[in-house]
């Protein structure tokens, strides 16, 4: 009797070890945060890559305006509208996401930033944006 008991104790207390452990739900949450984790890392380069790509597009006398490199921008998505175009030469991407990078610049009086706009599947240098 004593040996059943000790049998049935040590049975329940296994399955009840195993049910709270949750094993298998964790390897599966963790592949899928490391997956996450992937693109967000993708999409921080992506970004990164958007500013010193269009840094390197940038006339000598723009980079010179600007107060720092091409990491001191701030990269944000927007879409383009009219009021937005006006140092725009290309009037075709109104109503289009593009990429804005907001550069700070070496200017003592507000505004001090310079707004590019990079197309956002070519990355390509649109234009400048204006500033308040």
């Amino acid at each position: 009797m004593k040996k059943i008991t000790l049998f049935i104790l040590s049975l329940v207390l296994l399955l009840g070890l195993n049910a709270c452990s949750n094993r298998y739900g964790k390897e599966s949450n963790n592949d899928l945060s490391v997956a996450n984790n992937n693109e967000q890392d993708d999409k921080v380069v992506k970004e990164n890559d958007v500013r010193e790509l269009v840094w390197k597009q940038l006339s000598l006398e723009q980079k010179e305006w600007i107060d720092g490199t091409w990491k001191d921008g701030k990269v944000s998505k927007i879409t383009l509208n009219k009021n937005m175009m006006t140092q725009v030469g290309d009037k075709s991407y109104e109503g289009k996401k593009v990429y804005l990078i907001d550069f700070p610049t070496k200017s003592k009086s507000i505004p001090n930033n310079m707004i590019v706009y990079a197309d956002k599947d070519t990355l390509d240098y649109i234009g400048n944006g204006l500033v308040d």
